[in-house]
């Protein structure tokens, strides 16, 4: 009996139990507690994947049915269509639509139909009705359209006779969207399992898709879906549901051509990562138990102080990582066992940290905008919205728009457009040294969130912006020197509003503002402007149009006259480059610019064999030339009412000695719009090659010029303006 208590009062027993109760125990719970959040943690990004994955097969099946958007767009406005249709030319629909297009296009179905919806020529119907087709709400209201919109092109999923398509429609136009509608072109795509073996092609994911309880899958995964057929029939959208421990299914809805539900599709792949992983975990878990248990019971009659600090700090570590979220390595001293147990949990926490990496990478990648590197409309929402939520007070936004954008995407071509977009929104950026709180909302619009900021400091960050978008060189470039400028509207929460939805329509109210009383500006919202932005809609929107009529005219002189190629681009550069030497305000250089683009619009009413004469012009013909002054100022006094460009338009052939044309004025009684346009304008012509003379070397016209200064040309600007262009001439060359 004493033997017995004698040993049960050992130290060594006493610190081997001591040792098992204060650190197996705790350790043992904690690694249990660790392995289940371990096991929802990789449970959370293998559902999070498989979504993703989804949503990338949906992208993927809209950018088919963008492509075949195109394809039927193209035949549309093709002017040959446009008569074929009107003439019941089967012949020609058949060789040019029936014969050809569904192998280049690897189409199913063409359905092509007039005002009455009476069917011209169709394939892949068979004996099938169309009329359901045809009456869909989306695709009837193409038919009712006679003038040409844009929004009338539609595309997307749509069920016909138990089949699913890709369904893209567009009324039939001429290429110029004259004319009245012809009727109604309609291609679809069948979704077949082939269709979706190439999608799983090209991004490696097992794809099927649900509609009205029938699937389209291939014969990959036929046999597995058709063995869970009771499971996946419960999906609902945007879901996730395992198949036992070895598939996981995603799904998200598929849409029709008229926003309604018409299915869902779904991603299928196996869960070996995840098992593996969490069995990992446990093995880990299991092993480290048993070293332990090994390690105390061999050294607790020794190295009861190496075993129990080490432990307990180690304890001390994993308690703080725990409660305070922290990213670190533990640190311990003692036996290479204990030291051995810190280096697993390392790799553990690294683990962990870097899947948190790559969940937030795939957040940031969804939260961005593709081409401006900027955050997206969409985060731009749920940053106001938590911003607002947490009770900041208060917070500004400014609804910035480039102006005149479609003009300039219509002139120097998309690429250039993107180009535009993305240097404006790293201008933005400097400017407001936060890239955190700037988005791309949409098209040329931007969005500065600025928290705890006034209507007044705001206005001056706009303002900043506004200047270095106008003096941005880099800009200019893109599109021969031509300045690029923004409107910007400002609204500050809770004095101007007090939801989100509320504060973006006020700042962009007050953008409107800005655009309406001649853009580049920028305006703090103020309530009076609702009702002068929509009293003053149409009068604007009336006025966007005759100026881009305008502008489009002057492009379309520079086409006419064949010698000069693009003239009115040249002397607005060339003037514009004057006028910044000249420390014009920025109002006279958006005014200069438009007067130097509309210069020479009354060429238009020139005839040809004038204008493109290869010889010396007759007296007659000159007079006939000259009259284009009074042409252009005819064509647009109808247009804009700036007196500015009305003088660039009427007397840049008016002379500093009055002996120009048409009204003899001399000396400053010329705007000084007309008399940089002037020596802009002769200085492209002599430099141009015409047919019957090569244009001017450089220097040569130069000399002509100072030749004339002070007869044909204002004194004053001629040597400034020959050493502008020679600076410049040098800055290419470097």
């Amino acid at each position: 009996m004493g033997k017995i208590k004698s040993c049960f009062n050992s130290l060594g027993l006493k610190v081997g139990i001591s040792l098992l109760l204060v650190g197996i125990i705790p350790m043992m719970l904690f690694l249990f507690f660790n392995n289940i959040v371990v096991s929802k943690y990789f449970s959370e990004i293998e559902a999070k994947n498989i979504l993703f994955k989804t949503q990338q097969v949906n992208k993927r099946i809209q950018s088919k049915s963008l492509e075949l958007e195109r394809v039927v767009k193209d035949y549309a406005m093709w002017d040959d269509t446009y008569e074929k249709i009107q003439q019941k030319d089967e012949k020609w629909i058949k060789k040019n639509f029936l014969d050809g297009i569904p192998n280049d296009f690897d189409i199913d179905l063409i359905v092509i139909a007039n005002k009455d919806k009476k069917i011209v020529a169709e394939y892949g119907l068979g004996d099938n009705d169309v009329l359901p087709l045809l009456e869909d709400k989306m695709i009837d209201q193409a038919f009712k359209e006679d003038i040409y919109n844009e929004n009338d092109n539609f595309k997307g999923i749509k069920e016909y006779n138990g089949d699913l398509y890709m369904v893209a429609f567009s009324p039939i136009f001429k290429s110029n969207h004259e004319g009245v509608s012809r009727g109604v072109i309609i291609f679809g795509k069948k979704i077949t399992p082939k269709f979706l073996k190439e999608i799983e092609r090209q991004l490696g994911y097992n794809v099927f898709f649900v509609y009205d309880n029938k699937f389209i899958l291939n014969d990959g995964i036929n046999a597995e879906i058709r063995q869970n057929i009771h499971i996946i029939s419960k999906i609902k959208g945007n879901h996730v549901i395992e198949l036992g421990k070895t598939r996981i299914i995603g799904s998200t809805y598929m849409k029709d051509i008229s926003d309604e539900k018409v299915g869902y599709v779904g991603t299928i792949e196996s869960r070996d990562i995840f098992f593996s992983s969490v069995s990992f975990v446990r093995r880990n878990t299991f092993g480290i138990l048993l070293l332990s248990l090994s390690l105390i019971f061999i050294i607790s009659s020794k190295l009861k102080n190496n075993i129990i600090n080490p432990i307990k700090n180690l304890e001390k570590q994993i308690t703080k990582i725990s409660e305070e979220k922290l990213r670190m390595h533990v640190n311990v001293n003692g036996p290479n066992e204990i030291i051995h147990l810190g280096t697993v949990f390392n790799k553990m926490i690294d683990s962990l940290f870097k899947h948190k990496r790559e969940n937030e990478n795939l957040r940031n990648i969804s939260n961005t905008d593709e081409l401006t590197l900027l955050y997206n409309h969409r985060y731009f929402y749920e940053c106001l919205n938590k911003s607002i939520g947490q009770g900041m007070r208060p917070i500004t936004i400014l609804f910035c728009d480039i102006d005149k954008f479609k003009s300039l995407n219509d002139i120097h071509g998309y690429n250039t457009g993107d180009i535009i977009l993305k240097e404006i929104g790293n201008i933005i950026k400097e400017t407001v040294k936060n890239s955190e709180f700037i988005f791309r909302y949409g098209g040329e619009e931007y969005v500065v969130l600025l928290e705890n900021c006034l209507s007044e400091q705001s206005l001056e960050i706009a303002e900043k912006i506004r200047v270095n978008v106008m003096r941005s060189k880099k800009l200019k470039k893109n599109i021969g020197y031509r300045p690029i400028t923004i409107s910007v509207g400002v609204a500050t929460y809770p004095f101007h509003a007090l939801g989100v939805e509320d504060l973006v329509e006020k700042a962009n109210k007050a953008m409107c503002f800005a655009k309406q009383n001649g853009r580049n500006q920028c305006h703090i919202y103020k309530k009076d402007m609702d009702d002068l932005v929509d009293k003053n809609y149409y009068e604007f929107e009336k006025q966007e149009m005759l100026m881009d009529s305008a502008l489009a005219l002057a492009a379309a002189i520079d086409v006419k006259d064949e010698y000069t190629g693009k003239h009115s681009e040249l002397v607005a550069k060339y003037s514009l480059l004057l006028a910044e030497k000249l420390n014009l305000s920025e109002q006279d250089q958006y005014v200069l610019r438009i007067g130097a683009l509309l210069h020479d619009c009354g060429k238009i009413g020139i005839p040809n064999d004038i204008l493109r004469k290869p010889g010396k012009l007759t007296d007659e013909e000159f007079e006939i030339i000259k009259n284009h002054t009074i042409l252009g100022n005819n064509i647009i006094k109808y247009v804009v009412k700036n007196s500015g460009i009305v003088s660039c338009v009427r007397n840049h052939h008016e002379r500093w000695d009055g002996r120009g044309y048409p009204d003899g004025l001399s000396e400053e009684y010329i705007s000084l719009y007309a008399r940089i346009v002037c020596i802009a304008d002769t200085y492209h012509a002599m430099t141009s090659d015409r047919s019957y003379r090569n244009g001017l070397h450089q220097e040569q016209a130069f000399e002509e010029l100072r030749k004339n200064k002070g007869t044909q040309f204002d004194p004053n600007l001629v040597d400034i303006f020959i050493q502008t262009i020679y600076e410049n001439t040098v800055e290419k060359k470097l």
